[in-house]
């Protein structure tokens, strides 16, 4: 911003000190004052921990449907021993990525029915 050199006023009645200095008085073209950014830092600094592990929960869950739709159409095999060692570099990718998916499918999504009929029992007990 431009500064006045002197605040000398040769009038005899000077009103006020933004008369006298029209140069850095906020007018139509100057910046509006802008907040400071440590308040916009600390409501972001608030929720970012927060946001990050709900997005990691939810990329898990994507990355584990997958596997487990892989694993259940066929598109991922679980190869025997013999078959493991002559497969290349690919097919070996798809026998790991088809065992997590059956493994996730085995001790994580058949358990959750059974958790869900647990629940409407507990709930039937407790009105009766």
């Amino acid at each position: 911003m431009i500064s006045s050199v002197s605040a000398v006023s040769f009038k005899a009645n000077t009103p006020s000190v933004q008369a006298q200095d029209p140069i850095s008085r906020p007018g139509a073209y100057t910046k509006p004052e802008i907040a400071s950014p440590k308040e916009d830092k600390d409501s972001k600094k608030k929720y970012g921990f927060l946001k990050g592990l709900v997005g990691v929960v939810v990329a898990a869950a994507v990355v584990g449907s997958l596997l487990i739709a892989g694993f259940k159409k066929g598109a991922l095999n679980v190869l025997d021993e013999a078959a493991l060692k002559e497969a290349k570099f690919m097919k070996k990718v798809g026998h790991y990525l088809g065992v997590a998916g059956k493994w996730l499918d085995t001790n994580i999504w058949q358990k959750i029915p059974f958790l869900a009929k647990k629940a409407e029992e507990v709930v039937e007990t407790a009105e009766v």
